[in-house]
């Protein structure tokens, strides 16, 4: 099986060739009908002539029977001239046409009779009045126009693709996990596919991108491998002319707002704290009109404070408590770093070369190089939630990738695209101090301290190989333009990775007896933990360790090396059916496929709980094809094109990040030992120890305990159906008005079970609900028994509605404001297999129940306003404002106290009709309902998943530049000075702009096997950010030549 996987991946990366995971596009195109206005017939062989000014590059056309013509394959962006002749006839050129990043633009021409001269039109401010003519489904172009008028700080594509309105602002496009979204840039992957980080995080300087394309439903069966959105970036490249720029941005925290709030007693500055980015851009000829190059480079470096400290205003962990932790951390000889505020450090440096070759006026070239080098150190608290400053820890991220491709007209009526491209990832955890065990202690009333060596860094590595190749051949057949594609990629994955290597202690607040009241007595685990090395010592409610057999891995730090593929083919046909209507249909078939298999555990393959369950340890999906079919419409309802109707039905076909599948590869229960132990088993025999390999360290194993993870028989790819409608119109006064409805259905999500547990009991609630309670099977053998599998449970929609005006004089607006819904069964948050399980809160965590997502949006309003005047020859002035308005993020009510046995604190709470308040409450349990309705309609019943959302978010975010032209040996030099205030209303008034988060999407106010006890520390069930309700700034000094 493996070398027929093998020879067909090679046999189609030889037969058919190009990139970037899961192929995107990276061109544009033109079409259009040549006609004689006298007779309306159409001019068969006029000769259609397209010239990109910046570089001389040339592509041709022909009209074929119907006068038709059809050119792809173009660099986007311009400007270009269009040249139309005919024998016979008077030559007309059209100038300063402008390309987005894969659309198509139409220019129908009539030709005059012959007056021996050539007549120029000039294009201007088409793309604000005119639709784009091949646009089906949802999505959203910016052009280098559009990039640089956005208010950023981090200076982050995410910044522009946030503006797509079907966006959360945070990543997440249409309601899905950003982990489904595909990021390519010139067609190569540049998101992490192994899933551990968001898309595009670590994406090459904004300086050196010309446009960025995010498509949600495009109905191109071209682009896929995402079922939340597709973004596409395409690189700057040289030109005819030197060019470039230096810059520098820099802030401080005298660029940020002191504490914002309304009702803020002491208004604090931040501490010491600066981000400065400085780069340079360079492009030009090599040979003119023939080869040229680009290059950039950057050096980021940042360094911020650590906020919510122990003692202060905002925290709610008191100086005492966290005194009391360091000292007896010093008593174990362990320095944690400290609590105070400190220094946490960044560092990223970002690289880029590109050449573009015209071999000749059929065949064009492009090759591009990038280097990133990211160090950032990883720390935060909040206000219920402490860590000691050791705790954080470095990660290292380093990716270099190399994109070819290659452009060729074959004939005049056939054209190909060729494109392959590596990538190669390279991600290490280190940390500080000495090694030592991970401790978490609460403190009572839902507040923590952290400390020790993070549980997931001393054994963390991951090396990705990533090789994809596509190829796209297009036949123009007059009123049918065919695609035959394929798209290939090859992955090489090794992951070292071994949670809790120096244990992990979890002091929780826990039960001990009754009062004479009655009540529960709780002893909290800051005082358990106090008492290690006494005689009052009892061990943690929960206790972690990992080991390797080396027994069998032959080495310490073993890893799993596994290689995976994908064979992707598709066919696709663009037919004009008339003047007025365009249909886009195709078939895309995607095979996924492994290699090598997790080793095979034959005692737990033939324990009972694997016959039951009809699983094996070691089982992964053969090659299955996924079928997807697509089409989209586009119709103009009137001759003059004023009203447009378009839309499209489709299946899209995801992928799984890999680290889910690796995670039955380091959790075969063979080359790792887990131990797992809980509550009485814990307290009584458990000790804590700073040293695994010691005695006591020895004594808290549980021999043979190991988690297992497995993949389902019927396991397959991630697929959604997805449908889009969309009415456009050219309003009056030349305002753009588009309303747009997108529905998407899931076929295929992931689902998470514990094969270990055993439902023994269920608690009934007067509402008539039930909530199953389990017990281990053979938790003496496995702390987990995790089966990843699919459920089909889920959907989103969205409803959007925009209006746009380009007012002229340099002057644009646009408003956009969604209305969406958005409910799945997992989310998929985690990287590991056991927290997808564990926090995918549910009344029964083993059901397949279907509740809001995280990424859910209900109400989102996005608007625009571009401002750009040049004026006295030597000055311009670009302001840019942005208004985003949107829904709070969801979150869920959470019972402190573990009601269903599976040994977590995820049990989705009931709300009882009356429950004692705890003495250390900020409030009483009748005084948080009447305070919060939205929480109290669920009295009586279980509070479901995300059911309720923090408050609406408003925010403005303002771009100033100020140009000063210079006249340098002829040509104009520009110095920029610019500003971007973030936040900018909060700077007017320190109580606006606050944005509300729930840390780990949950609150767990209720406690005891009642729900009899209440206890909240913070007076509303979310908190305000510290640092994004702030205002925030940043200055810039750009020089251009």
């Amino acid at each position: 099986m493996k070398k027929y996987l093998l020879r067909l991946f090679t046999c189609a990366l030889l037969v058919l060739a190009t990139p970037a995971l899961w192929a995107q596009v990276t061109t544009s195109a033109i079409n259009g009908t040549i006609t004689d206005p006298a007779t309306k017939e159409a001019l068969i062989g006029a000769s259609v002539v397209a010239k990109h000014l910046p570089t001389g590059t040339t592509y041709g056309a022909v009209t074929n029977v119907k006068g038709n013509f059809s050119i792809v394959g173009m660099r986007p962006g311009g400007p270009y001239t269009l040249t139309v002749s005919y024998i016979g006839y008077q030559s007309i050129k059209l100038e300063n046409i402008q390309l987005s990043l894969g659309e198509t633009e139409t220019f129908n021409v009539e030709l005059k009779d012959d007056t021996k001269q050539i007549t120029s039109v000039v294009v201007t401010g088409s793309k604000g009045n005119k639709f784009n003519a091949q646009k089906t489904g949802a999505g959203t172009n910016f052009t280098r126009r559009n990039i640089e008028r956005v208010p950023t700080v981090s200076r982050s594509l995410m910044d522009i693709a946030k503006l797509t309105p079907q966006s959360n602002g945070s990543g997440s496009f249409a309601g899905a996990n950003s982990r489904f979204n595909s990021f390519q840039i010139d067609g190569a992957v540049n998101n992490d596919v192994f899933g551990l980080g968001a898309s595009g995080k670590n994406a090459i300087s904004l300086e050196a991108i010309d446009a960025l394309q995010v498509v949600i439903a495009p109905f191109d069966v071209r682009q896929s491998g995402f079922t939340g959105g597709g973004m596409n970036a395409i690189t700057k490249s040289g030109t005819n002319t030197f060019h470039g720029s230096v810059y520098d941005y820099y802030h401080n925290q005298d660029f940020y707002g002191t504490t914002a709030g309304k009702d803020v007693k002491v208004r604090k500055k931040l501490d010491k704290q600066y981000e400065n980015t400085v780069g340079f851009t360079l492009g030009g000829p090599i040979v003119k009109d023939k080869l040229f190059f680009f290059a950039n480079g950057e050096y980021v470096k940042q360094v911020n404070p650590s906020t919510y400290i122990a003692g202060e205003e905002n925290s709610k962990i008191t100086k005492e408590e966290a005194e009391k932790v360091q000292a007896k951390l010093k008593e174990l000889g362990y320095d944690a770093g400290g609590y105070t505020s400190r220094s946490i450090p960044s560092e990223t440096f970002k690289g880029l070369l590109r050449l573009d070759w015209n071999i000749n006026d059929a065949h064009h070239l492009t090759l591009r190089y990038s280097h990133i080098d990211d160090k950032p150190y990883i720390f935060g608290n909040s206000p219920t939630r402490m860590k000691f400053y050791n705790t954080g820890y470095f990660k290292r991220s380093v990716t270099n990738t190399i994109v070819a491709e290659l452009n060729s007209k074959l004939t005049s009526t056939l054209s190909n695209e060729l494109r392959v491209s590596y990538s190669g990832i390279r991600d290490k955890r280190s940390f500080n101090g000495k090694p030592f065990p991970f401790v978490s202690i609460d403190l009572g009333n839902s507040r923590q301290i952290q400390a020790g060596v993070d549980q997931y860094t001393p054994a963390n590595e991951l090396d990705q190989d990533i090789y994809s190749l596509s190829n796209n051949l297009m036949l123009n057949l007059g009123d049918h333009t065919l695609t035959f594609g394929t798209h290939n990629e090859f992955f090489r994955m090794r992951n070292l990775f071994i949670a809790n290597l120096y244990g992990s202690y979890e002091y929780r607040d826990r039960v001990v007896g009754k009062g004479p009241d009655g009540k529960n007595i709780i002893r909290n685990g800051i005082d358990d933990f106090l008492a290690i090395g006494t005689p009052l010592e009892v061990g943690p409610s929960n206790f972690y360790l990992s080991s390797v057999n080396t027994a069998v891995t032959g080495v310490d730090r073993w890893a799993p090396v596994f290689h995976a593929g994908q064979l992707g083919f598709y066919a696709q046909d663009d037919w004009k059916v008339n003047d007025k209507l365009r249909l886009t249909y195709g078939l895309r078939v995607d095979m996924p496929f492994f290699i090598e298999r997790p080793t095979a555990n034959e005692a737990f393959n033939n324990s009972d709980i694997a016959k039951q369950y009809g699983v094996k340890n070691h089982y992964l999906p053969p090659l299955r094809p996924l079928f997807s079919p697509r089409l989209g419409f586009r119709y103009k309802i009137d001759e003059q094109g004023r009203y447009m109707l378009r839309g499209g039905t489709g299946i899209f076909t995801g992928r799984v990040p890999f680290v889910w599948i690796s995670n039955s590869f380091s959790n075969s229960g063979i080359e790792y030992a887990r131990t797992a132990r809980f509550k009485k088993d814990a307290n009584d025999n458990v000790r804590f120890t700073p040293d695994p390999n010691s005695a006591i360290g020895k004594a808290n194993v549980q021999p043979g305990s190991s988690e297992i993870d497995m993949v389902g028989s019927d396991f397959s790819y991630p697929q959604v159906w997805r449908s889009s409608l969309a009415f456009e119109a050219r309003l009056p006064w030349g305002i753009r008005g588009t309303l747009e409805g997108m529905y998407t259905k899931t076929l295929n999500n992931i689902r998470y079970q514990d094969l270990g547990l055993k439902k023994t009991s269920e608690i009934v609630y007067p509402s008539g609900e039930v909530r199953p309670v389990y017990s281990r099977q053979e938790g003496n053998k496995y702390s987990n028994l995790i089966l990843l599998s699919n459920s089909n449970k889920g959907y989103s929609y969205n409803i959007t509605a925009t209006l746009s005006k380009d007012f002229g004089h340099g002057l644009d607006a646009s408003i956009a404001y969604t209305f969406g819904e958005s409910k799945v069964a997992n989310d998929g948050l985690s990287s590991q297999a056991a927290s997808n399980w564990k926090y995918n809160y549910s009344t029964d965590i083993n059901g397949d129940e279907f509740y809001y997502s995280n990424f859910d949006m209900r109400h989102r309003f996005i608007g625009q306003l571009n401002y750009r005047i040049e004026y006295a020859k030597h000055f311009a002035t670009t302001i840019g404002l942005i208004y985003n308005g949107q829904s709070g993020p969801r979150y869920s009510i959470l019972s402190y106290t573990d009601l269903n046995g599976d040994g977590e604190r995820n049990d989705l709470a009931y709300l009882p009709e009356k429950a004692t308040t705890d003495k250390r409450s900020a409030m009483s349990y009748e005084d948080f309902l009447a305070k919060n309705p939205d929480i109290a309609a669920y009295k009586g019943k279980i509070v479901p998943r995300n059911a309720l959302m923090a408050p609406f978010i408003h925010k403005f975010d303002l771009h100033f530049a100020q140009d000063f032209f210079l006249q340098v040996s002829g040509k104009r030099h520009t110095l920029q000075l610019n500003a971007d205030i973030i936040n900018v209303g909060n700077l007017l008034n320190r109580g606006w702009g606050m944005e509300p988060y729930v840390n780990y999407s949950s609150i767990t106010p209720i406690s005891g096997a009642n729900s009899d006890t209440f206890s909240i520390s913070t007076p509303n069930p979310w908190t305000y950010s510290d640092i994004a309700s702030r205002w925030r700034a940043q200055v810039g000094i750009k020089y251009t030549f």
